[in-house]
């Protein structure tokens, strides 16, 4: 379950490294960033939510989706992109910031 100080980093680092993103909780119990980022080759404007139900987070990777949708191959059937990291996750280690970076790394690797 995440603590209130843990949210409070999450928030200082994608505040720092990635202030595009907005912090968000739901009503649900989700708690995530939506931002938006250009595609560089393109100009297209694409949405990125990551986002995970609080009491799963540290130990449940946050899901990451993107509006629109580009690449066909690489969606999971909830509908998140299914990222594949070289290393598996670790809760102590990894952020909020580390998916979005995923989904704007997929973004510039997909975005034609």
């Amino acid at each position: 379950m995440m603590q209130e100080a843990r949210w409070t980093a999450e928030v200082a680092i994608m505040n720092k490294y990635l202030p595009q993103f907005a912090a968000f909780k739901t009503k649900n119990g989700s708690v995530g960033f939506c931002g938006r980022v250009r595609g560089r080759r393109t100009g297209r404007e694409y949405t990125i939510l990551v986002k995970v139900p609080a009491q799963r987070y540290p130990e449940m990777e946050p899901a990451v989706y993107i509006q629109p949708r580009i690449a066909p191959g690489y969606w999971q059937p909830n509908g998140s992109l299914s990222i594949y990291h070289l290393r598996p996750w670790e809760p102590s280690r990894n952020t909020f910031a580390n998916c979005a970076l995923c989904a704007i790394q997929f973004l510039e690797d997909f975005d034609q």
